[in-house]
This record gives structure tokens, sequence and C-alpha cells, in this order.
């Protein structure tokens, strides 16, 4: 991908200014989309209207190489740890045979490392927290024991957006609940998920003594299915997507050459979106055509709750120091239908009618064609995948000190860098202890003189990320992946090698014709995975349900029969949390 401007570019002249400002210690707000394309919001080529999102896009840095996990908990733990998400207790979203309660697969937070919400309060920092959780709901995996000291918070992975808070499905329920400071709560029926969070968010904000500073964790649902939206929001975009998949999918990769993330010469994948679309009736089409509208719905309504922050930051005099972080969490997800481990019944209650779709009582995904119009310019690899579209997300920060202009900057960075690169701006200590036992060192990097200007080189070239056999490995140009199909047994697959600078939307396997390079990065992401914890997975998929309360222990079942699994490994009981 091109830069339309380089950091590195910029005069250093700027680093004298970037300093001025940082006389108190800035306020910093992270917002997290979930499952979002990486060009759904204008500042990415996006038609949807983001332009609050566009705003931050303009006085600050879009990092087009900022790279993630494939899924959703495992991303959020490498963000807020600035480890690995195995390192984290993260290292997958379910178990195989063999890494069922292992090390680094706990699926919790765990006690070896230490979260952003941890060291801002430590600082002094007023931490709050709205929005998924999704890191465990065990005690010392929730957020009041992980350093937040106010959160509203969804438990889980996701469930309905309004009031009725539907889980994802059957062997999800067990986690699909909300907290207020870690007490269970119920919402009132004027409840919808973007607009509550946001609203939290500005509440606390406009509760904390000025002189304070807030370390704010905003992670909307929002756009992760099922897709909802108010009515007044859905009809704003009545229409809109009745030209079909290609043409809104040629639209975007148009934006995306004229903002520079993509040069003409780069080749496009081979996608089939007009005789995808045609091949529908006209019926179906209309009805495919709302599910986006829906969609786009969700993520338009985001961004003006975005603008209510903002608006809040302003009111009460926080606005000129505070950094503003946006991400996505992992690329789009491309499932369709009733896709999540569920009994039969459990789907009978929804009402999918064209008239009713994007309603509290609606329980609707846009599949892979929306997702590859979504994920434009990468296309047909999407959340799960280790491919780019998987694992590369749009990613946006601003405020004092950050060079501003507007620039798209193409640098390696990685989830695991953002919490080094705040601590850094707000002059925390990394390396303090604030536990008893040794935690581990963050393995990502502070890329703060970066974005001042105050160094002319990122400080990373190289990436590298597991999840479920899932795995890439990045060198400069260089990109090794491995995408596994196989499900529900652990699979494995050959090495494929791309060349991002010259085909970065990975549409020509190069390893065959560079076996040595094949070697070479296999053999430094081999030494990246042992010194991150990562199991190669083996095995039947298991699915974990929760912990039975009696004894702390482990509780799992076959996704496939829905039936019991052994999970010998308990959790500790000594704990530290009073939910």
């Amino acid at each position: 991908m091109k830069k339309e401007v380089t950091l590195a570019t910029l005069s250093i002249i700027f680093s004298g200014t970037a300093h001025s400002t940082q006389n108190e210690r800035p306020d910093i707000i992270v917002i997290i989309a979930d499952d979002m394309g990486y060009s759904d919001i204008t500042p990415f080529g996006g038609e949807i209207p983001t332009p609050n999102l566009q705003a931050m896009a303009e006085n600050g840095v879009r990092m087009s190489q900022y790279y993630t996990s494939p899924m959703s908990a495992p991303a959020r733990a490498m963000l807020l740890t600035g480890n690995t998400s195995q390192q984290a207790g993260i290292g997958g979203m379910w178990w195989y045979e063999n890494t069922i309660g292992k090390e680094g697969y706990e699926l919790r937070l765990t006690d070896r490392v230490t979260t952003m919400a941890e060291r801002f309060k430590d600082a002094g920092y007023n931490t709050l927290m709205a929005g998924k959780w999704h890191l465990g709901f065990t005690p010392g995996s929730t957020p009041k024991d992980r350093g937040f000291r106010h959160s509203f918070a969804l438990m889980g992975g996701g469930a309905s957006h309004f009031d009725d808070a539907v889980p994802l499905g059957t062997v999800e329920i067990f986690h699909t609940y909300y907290t207020r400071d870690n007490q269970r709560i119920s919402l009132p029926s004027s409840f919808y998920s973007s607009e509550a969070y946001a609203s939290q968010i500005n509440r606390w904000i406009s509760e904390t003594p000025r002189e304070q500073p807030i370390f704010a964790w905003l992670a909307f649902t929002a756009p992760h299915d099922p897709l909802q939206a108010p009515d007044e929001w859905i009809s704003r975009f009545k229409s809109q997507y009745e030209q079909g998949y290609a043409n809104v999918y040629r639209q975007r990769i148009a934006r995306l050459k004229k903002l520079g993330f993509l040069r003409d010469d780069i080749p496009l994948p081979g996608l089939e979106l007009d005789k995808e679309w045609q091949a529908m009736t006209p019926e179906q089409q209309k009805y495919t055509a709302k599910v986006m509208q829906v969609y786009a719905a969700m993520i338009a309504n985001m961004d003006a709750q975005i603008g209510t922050v903002i608006e809040t930051l302003k009111k009460t005099g926080r606005d000129k120091n505070t950094i503003l972080v946006f991400l996505s969490d992992n690329g789009v997800n491309p499932a369709e239908g009733f896709h999540y481990e569920s009994e039969p019944d459990f789907w009978k209650q929804f009402d999918n009618r064209y008239e009713n779709i994007g309603r509290k009582n609606s329980f609707i995904s846009y599949g892979p064609h929306w997702a590859d119009v979504s994920n434009a310019p990468y296309g047909r690899y999407h959340k799960t995948t280790s491919g780019q579209g998987g694992i590369n997300t749009s990613f946006m920060i601003s405020g004092p000190g950050i060079i501003h202009h507007g620039a798209i900057d193409n640098a390696t960075m990685a989830a695991y860098d953002v919490a080094p690169t705040l601590y850094e701006f707000a002059g925390i200590d990394a390396s303090k202890s604030l536990s008893e036992r040794p935690t581990l060192p963050m393995i990502g990097v502070s890329f703060k003189r970066y974005l001042t200007g105050e160094s002319l080189h990122a400080p990373r070239t190289q990436y590298g990320v597991e999840l479920h056999n899932q795995a890439a490995w990045i060198d400069g140009e260089w990109k090794l992946r491995r995408l596994v199909t196989v499900f529900p047994q652990a699979g494995n697959a050959p090495w494929e090698l791309f060349n991002l600078q010259r085909d970065p939307l990975e549409t020509h396997n190069l390893a065959e014709d560079y076996a040595d390079k094949v070697k070479i990065l296999s053999s430094a992401y081999e030494a990246f995975a042992k010194q991150t914890m990562v199991l190669y997975a083996k095995g039947k998929l298991i699915d974990y349900v929760g912990i039975d309360s009696k004894t702390g222990r482990y509780l799992a079942v076959d996704p496939q029969t829905l039936q019991p699994v052994p999970a010998p490994l308990a959790i500790p009981l000594d704990t530290k949390s009073d939910q």
C-alpha cells in the first residue's frame, strides 16, 4: 500500500511544538469498533458518513499497516496489555484437545500481564470502561479486577444491541450479561448499545475532577452481528445498496486509490461480485441490500456517539490535551445465517422478514459478499484468517504532540504497540512492578517518538501473530502466512509467501519461487512462537462454556453434539474479585 504522507518525510521542526503541550498528563481514550471492515469509514475510503472519524483523521495519523489478531478477544488482550494474546491468557477463542486449559490458553486475562487500566490507575488516572469486555468473567479477570474504577460491561463476546441482550447462541448464554462496576444489571427499555456506551462514558468524564486525567476504554459492539439499529438510522440508507456488491466495491477501490492507500498497478483479488449479485432474484437483492443498509446504519450511529464524546471533552476543557485512538479489533465477519452453535429451537424466536430486518427481535449477519465490500481492498480474506483482511485493520491516533495534517503512514504497527506508546505519552514507567508476582515484559514497542517526529524511523519492521494455527509473520515487505481451513478439527496448511510492496492484496503466492526466504522467515516465526507461548493446536475443537461455581473447574462442550467434554483443569479460587 502506498503512503499519502509519511511521518518520516514531515519536518522534524514539529517536534518542538509537540512537547509544548505535554506539561500536563494527557487524557487518553481508546475507541474500538467490533468486526468492522477496513474501508467502512470515510477516512479509509468508505461511503458510510462518519464525519467525526473523518475529523479525527484530518487532525491525526492513519496507520495503513496496523496489525492485530484475527478475532476479538485475542485482539483486545494484545491491545490492553502490550503482550501477545497467549502471554495474556487468551491464546484462542476456543480450545482444541491439546490446548484445553493450558498455560496461555486460560481464555481469560491472567496475572502474567499488566493492563493499561492497572498502570493508568496506579498513575492517578480515572480509569473508565464501557462496552464489550470479552476478556474473562471469572474472579481476577473482570474490569474491576484489571484496573477499571468504573465499568459498564457486556461481559461476553456479543448480544442483541437492544435491551433484550439476546446472546449470540445457546453456548454463549453463560457470559452474556451486563455489569456496572462488577454488579449485574438489567437494561432500560430505551437501550441501544452504541448510544448507551457513549452516554455512560460521557457521564463519567463529566463527573471526573478536571485536575484528574482520564483513561477511557470505549468498546462498541457495533457493527458485530446481529445487525441492528434504530429505525431512524436505518432509514437514512434507504435504497443505497440496491446498486449491488460490485458497484459499491469498485467505488471504494477508486476512493482508496485517490486517497493514496492503493497504487494503480496493484493487482486486485479475483472477486465475482457482479455474478453473485446477478444470481439473485430481485426480491433477494432487495433483502440483501437492506441487510447492508442496517450495517451502514450501525457504523454511522457509532460515529455519532463518538461525536458526543468529543463534545463532552470540549465542554469539560479536555479536548486540547486528549489522545484519541480509534481502531477495529479484527477484520470483518463474513458469516451469514444462524452460524453460532445452538440448539435449533433457539433460532425460532427471531423475525427476519424484510420489514423487520435490523429491529429488536431480528438476527441477521451480512454474509461473505458484503464482507468483501467492507474489507475492500482485500476481499476474500476476513475475520478468523491470517490474510491481510483478517489482521490488517483501520487505525487512527490524534492528540497533543502527534504530527497532524491528515497523514497516512504505512509503517508496520502492532496491536501490542499501543500500550507502550500511550504509556510514554503519559510519562508512565512500564517497567514498574504493580504485582507481588513477576509479570512478563511487553513485547510491544512505543511509537511515541515516531508519531511526534522526534524519530524518523519507525520502531517496528516485524510482526507475528497466531490463532488456532492461523499464523502470520511480517518482515518489511515480506509476509509469511498460514491459512488453515479445516474445521472443526485443528488444521494445518503450508506456508505461503507474499511481497506486500508489490502485491499487498495477496494475489500471488511466491513460496515456490523463494524457498530460501520461506525457510528464513519461518524460522523467525518459530522463534517468536516459542517466546510467546504459542501451542500448535491438535485434535477436535472444544467450546469453553463457563466455570463450575462450586469447584472452579472449566466447563466445555463438543460444539457438534453440544455434549459436555471433560475439562480437568481448574481456575484458582483464591481471588480478589467480589463478583
